[in-house]
């Protein structure tokens, strides 16, 4: 076994450091797989395992895992020595060695990745009985990891941090995330319950419950629960669970969308075959024939428990009567009692589907079975989708609740390609603003949003305070569960006047029904549920029903109704928490714009002030330096008074002085304007040079731009000679396509006047043989009379057939004659076609006519 552990430890250093002499990459799997066969039969396999371990070791820590292909080919031996290491060696040895630098490197190929990703999931799930604890901990450690190392999106300073970060460290930090989620989902579909118990401890923090919000959102949507809640919509006959399925299928389509909406595009044709099931589903169906009649000797306790095990078959019918196929091995879910019951409505789901996907709903509506043979759905039948959809039943449903709707904008921008091809288009979104969006498009909250003088968040804020305000009614038909025959309609009463409701009363009605007092009843209503009852079954002593009786199946309907009535309350208090949610959201930006638009006028005021002083300062300014000139010529006139007076009392020394003040006064001016002058000129010189430099910059730009507007001209010039070139182009090619079409027929008439010509003259030179016979006949012949009428007869005919024979000779030459004018307008057809083809085409190219190309 040393021999064989150092060779393999020798091919393994040489195949992960690339040498030229290592074996090929089979081989040393080959070696590999041989040596963990050996250490299966092996008695005592650690200390080759570990051996081998520490010498993996020793040549990892010589290896440069920056190159990417050293990192891929040690992932491969890892992932073919899998059989033999623990979870604890996976994750006390190589998930900080080489697994965690892997999933974090972007550069590595996808099958690199995904052998990292196994490994991890094999250290996730692989029992240790000597060191179980490492595995809980490495458990909680990857969970960590997801939730702290990774990029939080809900979290506002890990995104001002993501901001700044480089491209680089953005695009490891996602594949980080990406890697991440992918193990952790992986793990949570092999191992549910210890998933859920990770995320369970997890779960108290705040900062990261919006990640395992979103992260169970994609493990449900990838789990098989998922397919089989799809098939049990296709397939049950259960209007009851129908119902109840399709809400809570109604409830997770814009969850699926915000978190995970590749799954839900994934999902979609089967999603749009549920719709068409329950459009076909029949308003009033008969009783299933393969129902059995409850069982006998059911207790009163029973009956009372039965709300938990019959509620998924009550009120249940046969679906247009279709077999499953058995390829799924499923079993139908069918009816517990011989009574009809409402189907399940297709409202909801229909606008949240109208509102993901309304591009590609249109197009299954057209058509639905082209659709769906057009993605290879999976028939849940046993016949074909032809024959399982009612065209016609779904045509005219489907219009009435596209009525029922307003137009979704994406029908204008999008396609039906374009909404799955694209990213994810709800990715930015909320649950709350789908779901309130989505309830937009319905034609009764449609007057939410055409108002333009409301701002959305106050219409929807109004909306909502009308639809809690609103008075209590049931409407089966918008409830979402369909006519219930078991329920009397309810007469509406019209109010003129706006309804006192005392709170009081109804907080006291509440405590006192809860608390099981003896209460009066006032304006009581004897007509429900007294009418589910038929005449004998209120006419029965009491006691325990007899099973089958009508008081049973009325009893069965009761819980059903309060079953779905469950349901739909549920679904509207999930509706409520949503709305309340995008109201909160939408207060708040309410808010956030509300500050902005104070903060934004309080600038404004403030830069009104600074105008205003700045006016101020500089009127006082310009008063201030009209003083200030005033004063310097009161000051200069003084001086020159004060100089004539001075000059009156000094007449002798006026000259000297005058003289030497006003040389000093010259040099001063004259320096002055050298100082100015030299400004002056190095300016100039200054801005000189800046010319001669913006012109050398520009003249090569402005010697292209006249190159580029003289070659622009050319092009110009030349595209419309093309252009004419090719309209006589087109024109001889249509020209010859008919001179050939004329010339194909004139020699399929040639042949057919050669031929009748050769056939004439075979006729004509057999007439003159007989003629001739006949002639050296007669010769011989003595002269006689009654031989003259033959003879006269035979010359008669040699001289029709000599005609015909002429005539023929004639159209034979004429046939000639035109043909070699069709050759000679072809040549010159071909002359013109080489030697005007046009400016940008070869002249040696023959044109191509009707499909076939002339050759010379």
């Amino acid at each position: 076994m040393t021999m064989t552990m150092t060779e393999i430890s020798r091919q393994l250093r040489l195949y992960l450091e690339g040498s030229s002499q290592a074996l090929s990459a089979q081989e040393v799997f080959t070696l590999v797989d041989n040596f963990v066969s050996d250490c299966n039969a092996s008695d005592e396999p650690d200390v080759s395992i570990c051996q081998l371990e520490n010498e993996l070791q020793v040549i990892r820590d010589t290896l440069d895992l920056s190159e990417s292909l050293q990192t891929e080919a040690l992932l491969s031996v890892l992932r073919h020595l899998e059989p033999v290491l623990s979870s604890t060696s996976l994750i006390s040895t190589w998930f900080d060695l080489v697994l965690r630098p892997a999933l974090r490197g972007p550069r590595l190929s996808y099958n690199a990745i995904s052998q990292a990703k196994d490994l991890v999931v094999v250290a996730l799930e692989k029992p240790d009985t000597r060191h179980p604890e490492i595995q809980g901990e490495f458990r909680r450690r990857i969970l960590d990891l997801y939730l702290l190392d990774a990029s939080n999106e809900a979290s506002a300073e890990e995104v001002l941090e993501w901001a700044d970060l480089p491209r680089e460290q953005r695009d490891q930090r996602k594949i980080w995330k990406e890697n991440l989620e992918d193990i952790l989902i992986a793990f949570g579909m092999d191992q549910p319950e210890a998933f859920l118990m990770q995320v369970f401890h997890c779960f108290p923090s705040p900062s990261s419950r919006l990640q395992l919000i979103g992260l169970l959102n994609r493990v449900l949507a990838s789990h098989p629960l998922m397919s089989s809640i799809l098939t049990s919509l296709l397939v049950d006959n259960s209007p009851t669970a129908s119902t109840i399925s399709l809400t809570t299928l109604t409830k997770l389509l814009p969850m699926f969308a915000v978190k995970d909406c590749s799954a839900l595009k994934r999902l979609l044709p089967h999603l749009f075959a549920i719709l068409a099931r329950v459009l076909c589903w029949p308003e009033d169906a008969p009783p299933a024939s393969t129902h059995s009649p409850p069982p006998e000797g059911v207790t009163s306790d029973e009956e009372h428990g039965m709300f938990e095990e019959e509620y998924l078959g009550q009120a249940t019918y046969v679906s247009r009567a279709l077999d499953v196929n058995p390829d799924l091995q499923w079993e139908r879910l069918d009816l517990s009692f011989d009574s009809t019951a409402a189907p399940p409505s297709s409202q909801r789901y229909f606008t949240f589907l109208y509102f993901l996907f309304p591009c590609n709903l249109i197009a299954f509506l057209r058509d639905p079975v082209g659709y769906l043979s057009e993605r290879n759905v999976e028939r849940p039948y046993a016949v074909d989708w032809e024959d399982a959809l009612d065209h016609e039943q779904i045509k005219t449903k489907s219009e009435l609740l596209l009525r029922q709707h307003v137009t979704h904008p994406q029908l204008i921008w999008r396609r039906a390609e374009s909404e799955i091809s694209e990213p994810g288009f709800f990715s930015q979104y909320d649950t709350d603003r789908v779901v309130a969006e989505a309830l937009l498009l319905e034609l009764r909250h449609s007057h939410v949003v055409s108002n333009g003088k409301e701002r959305p968040e106050t219409a929807l804020l109004a909306e909502f305070n009308d639809n809690i305000t609103a008075p209590l009614s049931v409407d089966t038909s918008d409830a979402g569960l369909g006519p219930m025959n078991s329920t009397p309609p309810i007469q509406t009463v019209e109010i003129h006047s706006k309804p006192r409701v005392s709170l009081q009363d109804m907080v006291n009605t509440s405590i006192a029904l809860k608390s099981r007092l003896d209460v009066d009843i006032v304006d009581p209503t004897p007509i429900w549920p007294y009418s589910l009852f038929p005449a004998d079954a209120r006419l029965q002593s009491p006691g325990k029903p007899e099973p089958g009786s009508s008081v049973v199946q009325a009893i069965a309907g009761l819980q059903r109704e309060v079953l779905l009535l469950r349901n739909e309350l549920n679904f509207e208090l999930w509706l409520a928490r949503e709305n309340v949610r995008q109201i909160g959201r939408l207060f708040e930006q309410r808010i956030t714009s509300r500050n902005a638009e104070v903060e934004r006028q309080n600038l404004h005021n403030k830069l009104r002030e600074n105008k205003v002083q700045i006016g101020s300062l500089q009127r006082k300014l310009k008063e201030h330096t009209e003083h200030s000139e005033m004063t310097k010529k009161k000051y200069a006139d003084w001086n020159a008074e004060l100089s004539r007076k001075l000059q009156d009392l000094r007449e002798q020394k006026r000259n000297w002085v005058s003289e030497t003040a006003a040389l000093r006064l010259a040099e001063k001016e004259l320096r002055a304007q050298f100082v100015a002058q030299g400004n002056l000129l190095a300016e100039a010189e200054r801005r000189e040079s800046q010319l001669r430099t913006s012109i050398k910059e520009t003249e090569h730009k402005v010697a292209r731009l006249k190159d580029y507007e003289q070659r622009i001209e050319q092009h110009a010039t030349m595209q419309r000679l093309w252009d004419v070139d090719v309209q006589k182009y087109k024109e001889q090619t249509e020209a010859m396509r008919v001179l050939l079409s004329k010339y194909k027929k004139m020699e399929l008439r040639l042949d057919a006047y050669e031929k009748t010509h050769s056939a004439m003259e075979e006729q004509a030179r057999t007439s003159r043989r007989q003629i001739q016979t006949m002639e050296a006949r007669l010769k011989l012949t003595p002269n006689r009379a009654p031989h003259r009428t033959p003879r006269t007869s035979s010359g008669t005919e040699f001289s029709r057939l000599r005609e015909e024979n002429a005539k023929l000779h004639g159209e034979n030459v004429e046939l000639k004659d035109e043909i070699e004018e069709l050759k000679a307008m072809v040549e010159m057809l071909r002359a013109q076609a080489r030697g005007h083809s046009g400016l940008l085409s070869e002249p040696s190219r023959s044109p191509i006519i009707g499909g076939a190309v002339l050759r010379p």
